[in-house]
């Protein structure tokens, strides 16, 4: 080693006091490190068990969080010691070490480090006050509640914050209790059981308390650890003293209530100081285009099957023809909506919503319609009376709502979009079972060219039809019941939000109505067909551009923007799936750090 470096050691504050002969000692088992720009001297969840003292040079520190995002956590010179936590906890490294410029390092193995430890208790109590705030650094920023915090802020925060670890069974906190504290969960997994019995499990990165300590009331969970955890427990002062100071995490938190427990926003009993936040005027984000891949195989398919049914004969190949080209039109169509929600569902979600939908829905409009309009035989209704296609609209639309209403009505159906998406969905549902109906009263014609013909129209003319019309008017029940909560669309007073239900099934209604209408002119009809679809789309549009931007300002506000420069970021691969929230199954973009929909932590697989 050279003498230059043996020096930089003896100098070291904290190795000053060690007699020279025991210093030599360790010296001689110390090894010289050379990094160049971008070299990596530890890496993230790594076994070494190693140390090093910085001697020339930069080095980042940076970590990955549970998005999978690269978050610089220090930038660290000549004298500073890194890889001790690996030490001290005996764990896998918690972060990635990697040179900024050419760097020289001094390598200290485990046996070495657990030695000048034992001859110097200044130093081991150095490294463990240092290692503890580095350590509380890390998972506080990993925790991303305060990501918008500056980095130099956050290290003040982390020797405010203490560390506890719970073990399996054990009772946190009791329903009813008094709150003073701020809880993060940095590991492990934490149940909550409330007064409707509802069981909620918090991870790494969930929150529990503030809900509590803005409406100073008293805990309405009891939180039970159902596996070891650990902790990160911030002082209801302190918690206050943040809110005032930073208004994005202000405005963060009070979105999270707002969300989660609406009713209690009243209750805010904190006056805070401080400028409001500005609303976010970046641009919307563009939608998905994975319907494009979907349609063109529906569409591949049901040509192939066309062509099949025409020139083989066979009634398997006509019954094949039958159920895709049924289902071809509609599945694409809840592709392309399902595509424009910035927060979405499964498919086998939607894809339940649509086979049950039709399951209801077709069988009860039959019966319904049997007996309202038990005076005329169905094969001879008279559409040219408005009554019966009002009738008909009537019992239709409300049919394929009983499915939406059971959905719209909980809690987890929490934006406008989630409206327009189940909607779309159960409206196709019906059109798939109809077409296909259809589609069967022709199937024994001559070369099953109208089945096909019948098949190939509805499958043109499904966009603007049953899909539209159920999506506006599930919109309406959707704006009913928003009436008691607080929502960022569902403004204006309760009568006003009764009108504006009303009016969007009444829309859908005398939309379906005009549709089914028997004009004595072709012409006239496929005018009227033309003025409905072009008037149905346009709700439907308006209706979907609303829900984006009420979306977007959710994912906003529960995720601040945040800026960090990284000179190395080559630890992440760029991601492109979205994020599963394993609270309520939701489908959040890539990035996005808290739930929009249940407020619960998210993370990459």
């Amino acid at each position: 080693m050279p003498s230059a470096a043996v020096d930089f050691l003896r100098d070291h504050p904290l190795l000053r006091g060690i007699p020279d002969d025991e210093l030599r000692n360790v010296i001689n088992a110390i090894k010289l490190m050379s990094l160049e720009d971008g070299q990596r001297l530890l890496m993230e969840e790594s076994t070494s068990k190693d140390c090093f003292i910085i001697w020339q040079g930069k080095v980042q520190v940076t970590s990955v969080n549970l998005v999978g995002k690269a978050l610089l956590l220090a930038e660290l010179g000549p004298g500073e010691l890194v890889g001790e936590i690996g030490l001290i906890r005996n764990v896998q490294r918690s972060a990635s070490v990697t040179a900024i410029g050419p760097v020289q390092a001094l390598r200290l193995d485990r046996s070495s480090f657990e030695y000048l430890a034992k001859l110097s208790p200044l130093f081991y109590e150095s490294v463990l006050v240092n290692t503890r705030i580095r350590m509380i650094h890390s998972m506080l920023r990993k925790a991303t509640i305060w990501s918008v915090i500056p980095d130099a802020e956050l290290r003040g925060l982390a020797e405010i914050t203490m560390i506890k670890k719970v073990t399996k069974g054990e009772e946190i906190i009791v329903e009813g209790a008094v709150m003073d504290q701020f809880l993060m969960i940095s590991s492990g997994s934490i149940e909550l059981h409330g007064q409707k019995r509802r069981k909620t499990v918090l991870r790494e990165g969930d929150f529990y308390g503030e809900t509590e300590l803005l409406t100073d009331t008293a805990s309405s969970h009891t939180l039970i650890a159902i596996e070891d955890s650990e902790l990160l427990i911030m002082g209801k002062l302190e918690f206050l003293t943040i809110l005032d100071y930073y208004a994005p995490v202000r405005q963060q938190l009070i979105e999270f209530l707002n969300m989660r427990t609406p009713h209690m926003l009243e209750k805010v009993t904190i006056a805070f100081g401080g400028e409001s936040v500005a609303e976010d005027n970046k641009s919307l984000p563009k939608a998905k285009d994975k319907w494009m891949e979907q349609l063109l195989w529906l569409v591949g398919g049901f040509l192939v099957l066309s062509f099949l049914a025409l020139f083989l004969h066979s009634q398997w190949w006509k019954i094949a023809a039958l159920i895709v080209g049924g289902v071809v039109g509609p599945l694409a169509f809840v592709a392309f909506v399902r595509n424009q929600q910035l927060i979405g569902f499964r498919q086998r979600r939607l894809g339940l919503v649509f086979v049950s939908t039709a399951i209801v829905a077709i069988p009860l409009a039959w019966y319904l319609e049997r007996i309202w309009l038990f005076e005329v035989k169905a094969s001879s209704f008279d559409f040219s009376q408005f009554y019966v296609p009002l009738s008909v609209a009537l019992i239709e639309e409300t049919a394929k709502l009983l499915v939406c209403v059971m959905l719209v009505r909980t809690r987890k159906i929490h934006f406008l979009m989630d409206a327009v998406v189940f909607g779309a969905a159960a409206g196709m549902g019906f059109a798939a079972v109809e077409s296909i109906i259809y589609g069967w009263v022709h199937i024994d014609e001559a070369s099953s060219l109208g089945m096909l013909a019948v098949l190939w129209m509805r499958a043109l003319l499904s966009p603007f039809g049953h899909g539209t019309w159920t999506a506006i008017a599930t919109v309406g029940i959707w704006y009913a019941s928003s009436m008691h909560k607080h929502s960022n669309l569902a403004d204006g007073r309760p009568w006003t939000r009764g009108l504006r239900a009303m009016g969007m099934f009444l829309a859908a209604v005398v939309m379906h109505a005009l549709w089914n209408y028997h004009f004595e002119s072709g012409l006239m009809k496929a005018g009227a067909m033309a003025v409905v679809g072009f008037i149905g789309l346009y709700l439907l549009f308006s209706l979907i551009r609303r829900g984006r931007k009420e979306e977007f300002h959710a994912l906003n506000m529960l995720n601040p923007t945040t800026h960090e420069a990284i000179r190395h970021d080559d630890q992440v691969k760029p991601m492109t799936q979205e994020l599963y929230c394993e609270g309520c199954g939701s489908l959040s973009p890539q990035g996005t750090r808290y739930c929009a929909r249940c407020g619960q932590a998210l993370r990459v697989k």
